[in-house]
């Protein structure tokens, strides 16, 4: 064993008091301490002594009394632990702290590294006050002098409540040990007290006791979040202390830990990938088969002795823990990993295998759309889950940095040591798409516990090494096509299989579809392969900012060209009714898509006379699907669904009546398809109205109709009463929400001031129809009329929503500091209004009300 006070410096070292539960002779440190003297720890009674001896005022009452004496005074949890102890204990010890210490006064500590008697004193302290001492016990605990002492201390007074780690309660029988009886104690048994030195007759006792006590956890990584909470939510009992009860409530119903999507069951391969970001991140690589931690002392003895309850690794494990030599993993940046590849090589699978394993190892996992128009949106959503009051209305004062404080809040909660996980998926830019501040930004400092996990086809993000993605071997392509080795293929089947995956250049994603077309569509390689090699059906072109995977994978549109032609011969009597849910998930927001919506707009295409009527029904009631939770669909539309979902082209939601499609078929959709059904996903939208749950397609849906963002070029044009009605149900909405509770200043103006240029182009276009009416009249007579004369209010509707989208942008000016820009806003809104209802009107006087708080907030500044 080493030596805990072999680096510790010579230290003035009192007697033992009488007020002492442990007696002197209980602790004898000599045999391992070397040079060091020999070290005892003072009781209070004689704190005194302590201070007189180094020059100090022994007036305990004093508030000069150094800060861990009156730390531990007041201490209500006291936990020892071993910093030697394995990254994963002390990842459980930092994470119980933090979440200790909002609530009550902790006082953690390994006693073994204090280094002056002052600190030892304030331990001890600490313990005899303390109603609760929680001891971390792994094996190496029983062999340790001030576990031991703590543990004995504890257990007498009817106050220890150890944490169990790689043992159990049941383990821990002193003749066991002693004797060395099963595979755990054959490893590390024997005498122990021994080895520091201490009393056989307190050893056992300790020992024993820890078989009896009242309340014990076990900790692993396969139930450390449940295990950290229910401690907390024990403690929180113990005390009496009913903040710490409700937080922990909180928590479970929160639902902090919902993922996008659910489990991929039938994940393949990246067995060294996910090991390599394990190791890089916790700095260990568990067993998930055995459920435990792979310890490398454990290890090295196993190997020694041949025997043991854990399985030795195999060869290949060996190679691929070697394969991340220590000098890799110090060239990624420290909790940050930004995973680089092609689109369709499986980053986002890896992702979520890798955020499903390590769950527990997390207190939340937060997944986040990296798409460039949505991450700042995703990313302050997290205010919610976190009980982050965000919004621009929650005490914030006029500010020009006010969005920045807004994430300034998010991102402090991630300084702490209490772990979460940020996944950051498909980020498609380091520079915000609004205000074009970093990306790195909303990041935390990693000062923390907190892990981020990035996805992107960037080559280079943030100045660190990237994890770039491989793609597979050949062996490991055809494992992707066969699977379990369900499919009924001939031996001549594998050259065939060979030739495919090499066209496709092993890209994972085609490779599961050709599973997914051979299995479900009932050909035979050879046939696919033969229509693979037919002609395109049409070229596909690119704009500057599209995805290039179809431009480095040609081969790959010739397999969706084939795959969606199947759908074509399926569903000739239901006018293909999959196709167009795909064509109608192709401009929808990143997140997952609620199945009614998807149905009203592939409905809107087939049967308009009645697609409003089969919404509605779809709408109230929940779909289901044996392969994507609870879903209650019928006939046709339960066909269709269903064979997207066996092809792996949609996949279910972990939310109800969810589900989502790849980027690959939404760029090749929105390539293939004409604009209608870009126009029934707006009408699907406008109809269903504003909801906080699904404001990424309410926003998809503003960059198609008022033509701003990535998709101007789509021509989606409605009417005057319909653009009024799309702005006021939501717009406006989208605008109040995203301030109050994101203060999203930035992509909030952005959008007002395109909606006010379109009802300007709006206002001006119908003037000049009604004046060339006009004309035309005058000359040639008739009896037509422009629209303005059959809709003689449109004029005002228009102006009075515009001089309203004026007042907003100039009260949201006036919140950022930019009084000036704000007075402009608000002239224009109080001359419009003054035309429409005179001086006098009360709506005039509230347009005249925002002007004096502008000059009184110009005032001041």
């Amino acid at each position: 064993m080493d030596n805990p006070f072999s680096s510790s410096p010579h230290f003035f070292t009192p007697e033992l008091g009488g007020s002492s539960t442990i007696s002197s002779k209980s602790i004898n440190l000599e045999k391992h301490s070397h040079s060091a003297p020999v070290v005892q720890i003072p009781s209070i009674r004689n704190y005194g002594e302590i201070l007189t001896a180094a020059g100090m005022e022994p007036d305990l009452t004093s508030p000069d009394v150094p800060s861990p004496l009156a730390r531990a005074r007041c201490c209500d949890v006291y936990i020892g632990y071993n910093r030697q102890d394995p990254p994963f204990n002390r990842r459980l010890v930092k994470w119980l702290t933090a979440e200790l210490e909002m609530h009550a006064s902790v006082f953690a500590t390994d006693r073994s590294r204090n280094k002056d008697a002052i600190s030892h004193c304030a331990a001890r302290v600490a313990m005899e006050v303390a109603p609760v001492g929680i001891v971390v016990v792994t094996v190496q605990s029983l062999s340790d002098a001030f576990r031991t002492e703590e543990m004995l201390l504890f257990s007498q007074n009817r106050k220890l409540m150890p944490v169990f780690v790689g043992l159990t309660r049941n383990d821990c029988v002193s003749s066991d040990v002693i004797q060395k009886n099963g595979d755990l104690w054959s490893l590390f048994g024997g005498e122990l007290w021994k080895d520091y030195g201490g009393r056989e007759e307190d050893w056992k006792e300790v020992v024993d006791g820890l078989s009896r006590v009242d309340m014990d956890f076990e900790a692993s990584a396969a139930n450390l979040r449940d295990c950290v909470l229910d401690i907390v939510a024990f403690i929180g009992k113990r005390l009496g202390k009913r903040s710490i009860i409700e937080s922990i409530q909180k928590c479970s119903e929160s639902g902090l830990h919902e993922l996008p999507f659910s489990r991929n069951e039938n994940f393949i391969g990246r067995k060294q990938e996910l090991r390599q970001l394990e190791f890089i991140l916790f700095g260990y690589i568990e067993e998930h088969d055995e459920g435990k931690l792979a310890d490398s002392d454990i290890e090295k003895k196993e190997r020694e002795k041949g025997k043991g309850k854990m399985p030795l690794a195999s060869e290949e494990q060996k190679e691929e823990e070697m394969s991340l030599t220590i000098a890799e993993v110090g060239s990624y940046a420290r909790g940050i990993v930004c995973i680089n590849g092609e689109t369709g090589i499986g980053k986002t699978e890896l992702l979520l295998e890798f955020a499903y394993r390590h769950m527990q190892q997390y207190k939340a996992v937060f997944w986040i759309g990296g798409e460039a128009r949505f991450l700042r949106e995703n990313y302050m959503k997290l205010s919610g889950p976190l009980s982050i009051e965000a919004g621009i209305d929650n005490g914030s004062a006029v500010s020009a940095n006010i969005e920045e404080q807004a994430i300034g809040k998010v991102r402090k909660e991630f300084t702490r040591d209490i772990p979460y996980l940020i996944v950051i998926d498909n980020l498609e830019m380091e520079k915000d798409f609004w205000d074009g501040r970093p990306v790195s930004d909303l990041l935390p400092p990693f000062t923390g516990q907190t892990h981020v996990l990035i996805s992107t086809r960037l080559p280079g993000i943030f100045n660190i090494m990237p994890f770039k993605l491989p793609y597979p071997s050949p062996s490991e392509a055809m494992n992707f096509i066969k699977g379990d080795s369900s499919l009924l293929l001939a031996s001549e089947d594998d050259d065939v299989l060979n030739i495919i995956q090499e066209k496709l250049r092993r890209l994972p994603f085609g490779l599961l579809l050709v599973r997914a077309i051979l299995s479900q569509l009932a050909i035979n390689p050879q046939t696919l392969l033969a229509l693979l090699d037919s002609p395109m059906a049409a070229e596909i072109t690119y704009g500057p900012k599209d995805d290039p995977v179809f431009q480095y994978n040609p081969f790959l549109i010739q397999l969706l060209d084939v795959c969606f032609s199947f759908f074509n011969q399926l569903y000739k009597n239901t006018k293909n009714l999959a196709m167009k849910m795909v064509e109608a998930s192709s401009w929808f927001g990143p997140s997952p898509v609620p199945v009614c919506m998807l149905a009203y707009a592939a409905w809107g295409s087939t049967s308009n006379s009645n697609s409003r009527n089969i919404w509605k029904k779809l709408r109230d009631s929940m779909f289901s699907f044996p392969c994507m939770g609870t879903l209650n669909a019928e006939g046709k539309e339960a066909e269709a669904l269903s064979m997207l979902m066996r092809l792996g082209i949609a996949r279910s939601g972990t939310r109800p009546g969810h589900v989502h499609f790849h980027d690959i078929f939404k760029l090749y959709m929105r390539q293939r398809s004409s604009a209608e059904p870009s126009s029934l996903f707006v009408q699907a939208i406008t109809d269903e109205g504003f909801s906080p749950a699904y404001t990424d397609h309410v926003w998809a849906a503003c960059f198609l109709v008022l033509k701003f963002g990535m998709y101007h070029h789509i021509p989606i044009d409605l009417g005057p009463h319909d653009l009024l009605f799309f702005i006021n149900q939501l717009v406006i909405p989208l605008v109040t929400y995203s301030l109050n509770e994101l203060s999203l200043c930035s992509a909030v103006l952005d959008l007002l001031r395109v909606a006010t240029q379109r009802l300007e182009l709006l206002e001006n276009s119908l003037l000049e129809e009604a004046e060339t009416a006009r004309k035309m009249k005058s000359i040639f007579g008739g009896k037509s009329q422009s629209f303005i004369e059959s809709e003689p209010t449109i004029i005002r509707d228009i102006v009075t929503l515009r001089a309203a989208i004026l007042e907003t942008r100039a009260k949201i000016m006036i919140k950022t500091g930019r009084s000036d820009v704000a007075e402009d806003l608000c002239r224009t809104a109080i001359n419009i209004k003054e035309v429409i209802y005179g001086v006098e009107h009360a709506e005039t006087q509230l347009a005249h009300k925002i002007m004096d708080l502008i000059a009184r907030v110009k005032s001041r500044f």
